[in-house]
């Protein structure tokens, strides 16, 4: 009785002692698995960051636009990432060329132009932030020193895609030469109510309205169209007033907006670096944004 006895009490002591056994070894693997699942998701995540950083940008724009690429290229690339840039004849060109997949990256084109050439062609493309810079558009003449001097029947070249052809319009009434139907938000010529001196307006690509001035009494042009055909920009007799909500910058396909190449070439536009490289190519062309809240959406 005392020897079953005995027995019994040293398998319950072997029992909680195996017990215990178990309670105390069991968490190790799992916290061995846990570690190793962690370093393994750091691993990913670092082998994503540098497949992310490896990757080779393929960037599409004008002979303009191809100044800024210039100016930012070693800054950005010395964050890892590889770039090839691709001259296009037009704007419209440029962002076609995004929209299909050709180019990763559309550089020179406005928001608002962006955010037309998306309706009309039923495109997905947006501006990655922060927004890097605005420019202008002046009314020109190598004619003339002001709107009053202005002949009737005289010729005035304005730009042709909707969006610029507006603002154009708007600075040719904010000098009393025409006068737009009240209300309309997008303006062209067909919205033309009164034209006292008969103009005659000429609708162009935005390119050849800096080519044009020598054959007309005067142009709407973009102040960089002016710079690159070696022209003075502060020269016009009128300018827009509604170009400081015209953000240029970084175009992407939609879903790339917020990827870290994106945002990391518009922050280089913050570089004081590439802003004097740009005013050194472009006098007095580019104002440059401190806050994205300067633009009115």
């Amino acid at each position: 009785m005392k020897k079953r006895t005995l027995f019994l009490a040293l398998t319950a002591m072997l029992a909680i002692a195996g017990t215990a056994g178990c309670g105390k070894n069991d968490p190790t693997p799992k916290a061995e698995e846990a570690t190793q699942a962690a370093g393994s998701q750091e691993t990913t995540k670092s082998g994503e960051n540098k497949k992310e950083a490896s990757k080779k940008i393929v960037i599409g724009g004008t002979s303009i636009s191809k100044v800024y690429y210039d100016a930012i290229k070693d800054i950005f690339e010395a964050e890892g990432y590889e770039t090839e840039f691709k001259t296009f004849d037009s704007n419209p060109v440029v962002l076609e060329a995004c929209a299909s997949g050709e180019t990763d990256m559309a550089l020179g084109q406005h928001k608002k132009f962006v955010m037309s050439y998306n309706k009309n062609n039923n495109a997905n493309l947006d501006m990655a932030k922060p927004y890097a810079m605005y420019t202008g558009i002046g009314l020109y003449s190598e004619k003339y020193s002001s709107a009053s001097e202005f002949p009737d029947g005289a010729k005035i070249a304005v730009m042709n895609d909707a969006m610029n052809e507006d603002i154009a319009l708007r600075i040719l009434e904010s000098q009393g030469l025409i006068k737009l139907n009240a209300d309309q938000k997008q303006a062209t010529v067909a919205d033309i109510a009164e034209n006292p001196k008969k103009l005659e307006i000429i609708e162009l690509d935005q390119g050849q309205t800096v080519t044009t001035l020598s054959d007309v009494d005067g142009a709407c042009v973009f102040f960089t169209h002016m710079a690159a055909a070696d022209k003075d920009a502060s020269s016009y007799i009128a300018r827009d007033s509604s170009m400081i909500n015209y953000p240029m910058g970084v175009i992407v396909r939609k879903e790339d907006a917020d990827s870290d190449w994106a945002v990391a070439f518009a922050e280089c536009f913050k570089d004081p670096s590439v802003q004097e490289k740009i005013n050194k190519a472009f006098p007095h062309v580019f104002e440059f944004y401190t806050s994205d809240d300067q633009v009115k959406e």
